[in-house]
């Protein structure tokens, strides 16, 4: 790949993603892992990547698209597609959250001292250490 190519690539807004695709070459099917995606090509991981030059169909949902194998690295390797996909394909493979609106604050919570009282050994680890920090207040009940 020359620097060009390099420097378009990182242009390109990627989605992280790491779900299962298809590729399908000459051969026939590569089972591989998406690791990250961009309108204008993909990082793969598979057990036996096709070859550099090879050309492939993308297949992953409702999005197909041809696209030539632009590198490979053991087992890793990187397509570009013959045209870009829409931006709106890209979305829908890393998905929305889940949720529907309200988040549940517990889980976003700390664990730890909140939940329960502190024991004596608890204690008295907790105030050494506050101790160490030459902290002054004392710990909470």
């Amino acid at each position: 790949m020359d620097e060009s190519s390099n420097n378009q690539n990182r242009r390109n807004k990627r989605s992280l993603v790491l779900i299962a695709a298809k590729i399908k070459t000459a051969r026939g099917t590569v089972e591989a892992r998406l690791r990250n995606l961009s309108r204008n090509g993909a990082l793969l991981e598979a057990d036996i990547p096709p070859q550099e030059g090879t050309e492939v169909v993308f297949e992953r949902g409702e999005t197909i698209a041809p696209a030539r194998v632009a590198w490979v690295s053991k087992d890793r390797f990187g397509i570009q597609f013959d045209h870009p996909i829409q931006e709106s394909e890209v979305l829908i493979h890393i998905g929305k959250p889940q949720h529907n609106g309200e988040m549940d604050p517990r889980s976003f919570r700390r664990s730890g001292f909140r939940e329960r009282s502190l024991n004596p050994v608890e204690r008295h680890l907790g105030e050494a250490w506050f101790k160490s920090l030459n902290a002054t207040t004392p710990l909470g009940d």
